[in-house]
């Protein structure tokens, strides 16, 4: 029984289920003024969602005070923005993911700059699978370098296997050598 609850109740992320939230380049931000920042909701950090991911965003949490705000796709995969306006504070800032669990980004203090938390980097994991997504506009990954090209190494083995009469050759070599060293081994042992 207690361990069908802790079956149930492991976090999603050791289940392959998690994403990482990566902002756009943040201005200062300041007090009761509208802003527009784009973000990335990138399925193990590195590659876009397939499917419906649901509502994204980013919340702001200052105390018992958590103010979220939704964003919008963009035209590129995984890419999104939120318009948002804060009143003076420092909140912890959140990337709202979907169906994933929210991402932590760092702290804001208003009026200033979002200091970035940096990824964990067990939490970026894989690849991008088949081509590159993103055009001008992409995430801030490093693009898989192409696969080196298959380098052709001659095959120096013999194509065939050895005859049976050298096999045969080679162990009547060694039983005749196992022979001859016990017999002249035989006197030194009776000693």
């Amino acid at each position: 029984m207690i361990c069908a609850f802790l079956l149930i109740s492991a976090p999603s992320a050791l289940a392959g289920g998690w994403a990482v939230t990566y902002v756009d380049p943040l201005p200062s931000i300041q007090t009761s003024t509208t802003h527009t920042v784009g973000y990335w909701v990138l399925q193990h950090g590195t590659h876009p969602f397939s499917g419906d991911l649901g509502k994204t965003g980013l919340r702001f949490q200052s105390g018992a005070d958590s103010r979220q705000f939704i964003g919008v796709p963009l035209g590129e995969p995984a890419h999104y923005a939120v318009t948002f306006s804060l009143p003076n504070g420092t909140y912890e800032v959140f990337g709202v993911q979907g169906m994933f669990q929210d991402h932590p980004l760092g702290m804001l203090t208003v009026p200033g700059t979002l200091l970035v938390k940096p990824v964990d980097p067990q939490m970026v994991q894989g690849t991008v699978e088949g081509a590159w997504p993103w055009q001008e506009i992409a995430p801030p990954l490093k693009k898989a370098a192409p696969a080196p090209a298959a380098v052709t190494v001659p095959d120096e083995s013999p194509g065939k296997p050895l005859p049976v009469w050298i096999i045969g050759a080679v162990v009547a070599g060694a039983a005749g050598l196992f022979l001859l060293l016990r017999k002249r081994l035989r006197p030194f042992a009776r000693r």
